[in-house]
């Protein structure tokens, strides 16, 4: 039946209900971590610095690699400046931020390119990380130090902030089955992740103190790395709940910033990301959509919330800074007492997508009972 043979009443409240689910936001700020931004795609540069005398066949040995192994990566292989004479040649890692990872140096002799270009594409961890994510509300990565001691209190702190968000997720836009889940990295096993660790932000060598980085979608990094006794259940808890939070709400959008791990993100895992999401992240309207969300920033006359326990408490601190590596971050910012005796969690902020539910509610109430009087009058 066509809109026009309905009741008036009927087809202005289809018309308000339309526009209302047209304007709420589709995205968490989860659902932003698996979207690629233009930003993201060849966030790394794997740079090759060689002399003249460098094998010809072995750079073309790398070129092929490359266009093999790091197809579905956030790297690109590119060529750097020539290294000072008598220098062997060197590949390294870049980041957006030109910070740099030495991967190896090169030698005249046979480059076995597949292999040494498989391991900066990839690693066990990172390839759980991304499995991980695609079922899990988020990832707590908790890297141990040498200090037993410190290491325990951190993964306590860890677990009680993820037992915490988890009574919260059920009331937050887009809930997940699953949970935080916490992934711990002993020490003897880092050395072979060096190139996870650089990417989050850490130095790869070993640290006595326990480190941790929350992480979220295609292997985001939420706000700044936290070591030692920044490791609190409040700072983890406060941070967790922001991952549950609408992406239109009036959060501070440079939380949804937070760099990717080098790594490949296969089809495959798209493909599932797909079916999780119930969107494409890959799907450049989707990709365009998120994009003018992050970038629009607060609206005019709108200050911007940071993470802190006044927000996880329902309400925020305003401030005019934005989180960055070259300033604290926000939630760093807050009480440091660590707050594991409380007993009721707080809640998470509300957010605009609750009001959207609210009229959805009575939208439908009043399509119904229109409907219902339609038919009514019809039958007479």
């Amino acid at each position: 039946m066509r809109l026009r043979t309905f009741h008036p009443l009927v087809r202005f409240w289809l018309c308000l209900a339309g526009a209302s689910l047209a304007l709420a936001c589709r995205y968490s700020v989860r659902d932003t971590g698996f979207i690629d931004l233009a930003a993201a795609a060849g966030a790394y540069r794997l740079e090759l610095s060689a002399p003249p005398s460098f094998p010809a066949e072995s750079r073309r040995a790398l070129e092929q690699a490359a266009a093999v192994l790091f197809l579905d990566s956030n790297i690109t292989l590119e060529t750097g400046a020539a290294p000072r004479p008598g220098d062997p040649a060197t590949l390294r890692l870049v980041d957006a931020e030109s910070r740099s990872f030495p991967i190896a140096t090169l030698t005249n002799a046979t480059l076995d390119a597949y292999k040494l270009l498989d391991a900066v594409a990839t690693s066990p961890l990172r390839d759980r990380l991304y499995r991980e994510s695609l079922r899990a509300y988020g990832l707590v990565l908790l890297i141990e130090g040498s200090d037993a001691a410190a290491n325990q209190r951190a993964q306590a702190a860890a677990q009680a902030a993820i037992d915490a968000t988890a009574k919260l997720i059920p009331g937050m836009p887009k809930p997940v089955d699953i949970p935080p889940q916490l992934i711990v990295l002993p020490a003897a096993a880092q050395a072979a992740e060096s190139i996870l660790l650089w990417g989050l932000g850490f130095e790869p060598a070993p640290s006595d103190q326990p480190r941790l980085a929350l992480l979220y979608g295609r292997g985001r990094r939420l706000g700044s790395p936290l070591e030692g006794p920044l490791i609190t259940q409040t700072v983890l808890r406060e941070r967790l709940v922001l991952i549950g939070q609408d992406c239109e709400c009036d959060l501070d959008r440079a939380w949804l910033r937070g760099p990717l791990y080098p790594g490949r993100w296969d089809r495959s895992l798209q493909e599932v990301a797909a079916k999780v999401l119930g969107f494409d992240p890959e799907n450049p309207m989707v990709r365009a959509e998120v994009s003018r969300i992050i970038e629009r920033g607060p609206q005019p006359g709108q200050k911007k919330k940071n993470a802190g326990t006044a927000q996880a408490l329902g309400y925020s601190e305003e401030s005019v800074e934005s989180p960055s590596n070259d300033q604290p971050d926000p939630s760093d910012q807050s009480d440091r007492t660590d707050q594991t005796d409380r007993t009721d969690p707080p809640r998470p902020a509300q957010s605009s997508r609750t009001l959207w539910v609210i009229l959805a509610g009575a939208l439908t109430a009043a399509v119904t009972a229109g409907a219902w009087l339609f038919i009514r009058s019809s039958s007479r």
